[in-house]
């Protein structure tokens, strides 16, 4: 398998198992976790661009691995839009996420043409898990630690039934920590057996693949190191990126709070618009009101509204609006993240190009 670590991802002609951060928001943080700043994740269309520059490069892509920084169920609208981009491409798609939700999304990871899910479980034990976890977030809201564990599982465990059952390939990923977990490994791995996984991979000490072996397909964990934004991207895929120009300089966003994209696009009565002040600094410069559903010829009508602007970021949004709106020139992005990191990653800015000085109610 050609990793990421192992591999050049620019060599051409090789064949290649990518692996993208894609996933921006966590719904988990581990108490001994590296307390270095993750990459940022790929926005979906970046991910496509980055995917595409390197089809033209010559690479053959054998596999599409989906995973974090975050959680790719916590962010599932980010992974899905991506994977409706690829439209047709022939690969195995993969995932790695916690469980959480896990159940609930079967449907649409198998919609979506997802083959392998990897869950990150390190223990299946209330107290073990309260010793590992620092908090658990399954939606907006951070549960209690004690309910979170719970919480979390049991939902692991309906997961990879769920998953199992629909006949999605269900693998485990442990990672040991010794004088927590390092005895309930072998125990793991036969309920997670039980519950139909096939494979479990072992992180941190390859002495526990035995302890794991006469359940399941054990090895040690591969060498995986996601591509990121921060990757030095091609400059094909550079010049494919949405951005700003002098007559399109801004950008649109739907909001319901003023600091993530949140909203479907359909149900968005403002739109928050960003762009270069005078002094080149970008801010959130003024709303919009967008136009009402039901309105004849809305998408057109909203490009009218918009006729500044290089693109719209929303949560959600139709094929319609899509097609309607590149007609006029402005790029409909579909993301699920905050604000001020896509406006950052869409200008290519960092800290210097970046302004809070300026309030404007959603």
């Amino acid at each position: 398998m050609n990793t990421l670590c192992r591999d050049n991802p620019h060599e051409f002609g090789k064949a290649l198992n990518l692996t993208l951060a894609i996933a921006p928001n966590a719904n988990h943080c581990k108490r001994n976790r590296d307390t270095k700043k993750p990459a940022p994740a790929f926005l979906p269309i970046q991910a496509l661009h980055w995917l595409d520059s390197l089809r033209q490069s010559g690479r053959r892509i054998t596999g599409i691995h989906l995973c974090g920084p975050g959680d790719v169920l916590a962010s599932w609208s980010s992974a899905a839009a991506f994977l409706d981009m690829l439209q047709g491409t022939i690969c195995p798609l993969s995932i790695t996420c916690l469980g959480l939700g896990g159940a609930e999304h079967t449907a649409d990871l198998l919609n979506h043409k997802i083959s392998r899910v990897t869950l990150l479980v390190d223990t299946m034990q209330r107290e073990t898990a309260e010793k590992l976890y620092s908090w658990i977030r399954p939606g907006k809201k951070t549960l209690p630690l004690a309910e979170g564990v719970a919480l979390l599982l049991e939902e692991q465990s309906l997961a990879v039934q769920t998953m199992a059952s629909a006949g999605l390939n269900v693998g485990i990923r442990t990672v040991i920590h010794q004088g927590i977990n390092h005895t309930e490994i072998s125990g793991i791995a036969k309920t997670m057996a039980n519950l139909g996984a096939k494979s479990m991979e072992i992180v941190g000490d390859e002495r526990f693949v035995q302890a794991a072996s006469p359940y399941l397909n054990a090895q040690t964990a591969p060498c995986e190191k996601p591509l990121s934004p921060s990757a030095d991207i091609p400059s094909c895929s550079r010049q494919n990126m949405p951005h700003p120009s002098t007559v399109r300089p801004n950008l649109a966003v739907a909001s319901s709070n003023g600091m993530d994209v949140n909203l479907h696009l359909g149900q968005a009565q403002k739109l928050l618009i960003y762009g270069p002040r005078d002094d080149g600094l970008t801010c959130l410069l003024e709303t919009r009101r967008a136009p009402a559903n039901g309105v004849v010829d809305r998408w057109q009508v909203l490009a009218g509204i918009l006729p500044d602007c290089f693109a719209v970021l929303a949560s959600h949004a139709g094929e319609t609006p899509r097609t309607e709106l590149a007609q006029s020139g402005i790029e409909l992005l579909l993301l699920d993240d905050q604000i001020e990191g896509v406006v950052d990653t869409l200008y290519g800015g960092g800290k210097k190009k970046k302004c809070r000085g300026q309030t404007v109610t959603p």
